[in-house]
């Protein structure tokens, strides 16, 4: 059996099939070229074509307040956990990032168990994104695991608002119906299939608009594997990123026991230690797998473009209004009694 040479890392070059770096003494195909295995070399002798990119490739998510927190990029092969305490809703943040991708050219796909495919239609429209293009040509796809669960004669209503019924024409197509949400196979099956039709391999994103009903369809056991099989197959095989959003209680819910199960982790809060009296929105990154990330709470807002953060110590009153001082405070020039003087990014 062969046994690589050590090789010095000054002398080191890229492979000519792969890319990557070569660590021991190059294997040479007929032509000459150097390769870092015998594999690499009989590719290139059988005139195969390098796989594009060489490498797992590194992504912005085009949210302003969350890239401001990653300056490099994620990996794309990542499932990110986006965590959020009770109270503070963070279906906009998977919403934007959604709506991100779609609009630099790449697919997306929602995985919806907390509302039906409309009601997922009318929150881009809410936020000013018209995702109805995107439905019609097949770049945005809902797999609904909502509406089935529903008694029948509601699962398709005949009396609703005449807007509504003219979404469903977009969602004839534009969406899945996932007959047993409570079989978490069907899902999979169902998230694979789309994969498979739109061609993801390499580029789109798969938001999961809440894990929490995933927990609660599923045993514990059956929720580990679920997050496991979906990982391994989309984010792993095919380089197509996961969020997935959970709502944290504080409890010894399977889903806080079991991070470790995801190459990410956001998070959002709310405090009130920056400003007296006045409850902000702060966002966080407890880990990213390969990435560099800045350590810090940053304040955020829904701005008309999405997410933004701002500074709390001068510009509290641009972003929200006058505010009410608490009682016997008085109110500083930025909109609220700040503590200290705090900047755009809070060191945890």
């Amino acid at each position: 059996m062969h046994q690589p040479a050590a090789y010095s890392a000054t002398d080191r070059q890229c492979c000519a099939f792969c890319g990557y770096g070569i660590p021991t003494e190059p294997v040479r195909a007929p032509s000459g070229a150097a390769c870092c295995s015998e594999a690499c070399s009989e590719a290139i002798e059988a005139g195969e074509t390098p796989p594009d990119p060489p490498a797992v490739t590194w992504r912005t998510t085009g949210v302003a307040a969350l890239d401001t927190l990653l300056p490099r990029g994620f990996p794309s092969n990542s499932f990110v956990l986006l965590s959020a305490v009770d109270g503070i809703r963070h279906r906009e943040l998977g919403t934007e990032l959604v709506w991100r991708t779609l609009a630099r050219g790449e697919p997306a796909v929602v995985v919806a168990l907390v509302d039906p495919a409309v009601a997922v239609v009318q929150q881009f429209l809410t936020l000013g994104w018209n995702v109805l293009p995107f439905l019609e040509s097949g770049d945005l796809h809902i797999v609904d695991c909502f509406t089935s669960r529903l008694r029948e004669e509601h699962q398709t209503p005949q009396h609703q608002v005449e807007w509504n019924a003219f979404l469903d024409r977009f969602l004839e197509d534009g969406a899945t119906v996932v007959l047993e949400p409570s079989d978490l196979r069907a899902v999979e099956d169902a998230l694979h299939d789309r994969l498979e039709a739109a061609d993801m391999v390499g580029q789109g994103i798969v938001v999961i608009d809440s894990l929490n009903e995933v927990e609660r369809q599923g045993h514990e056991t059956g929720t580990e594997q679920f997050v496991k099989e979906v990982r391994g197959d989309v984010c792993s095989r095919k380089f197509v990123p996961i969020f997935a959003s959970v709502t944290t209680s504080g409890g010894e819910s399977f889903l806080e026991r079991s991070q470790y199960l995801f190459d990410g982790i956001v998070e959002m809060r709310h405090t009130e230690s920056l400003v007296d009296g006045v409850r902000l929105k702060q966002l966080g990154v407890r880990k990213m797998d390969g990435a560099l990330y800045h350590p810090d709470w940053v304040a955020y807002e829904q701005y008309a473009g999405g997410l933004r953060t701002f500074d709390p110590a001068a510009d509290l009153a641009a972003v929200y209004g006058p505010l009410s001082p608490p009682s016997g405070h008085r109110m500083e020039a930025g909109g609220g009694r700040a503590r200290g003087a705090p900047q755009s990014r809070q060191r945890r």
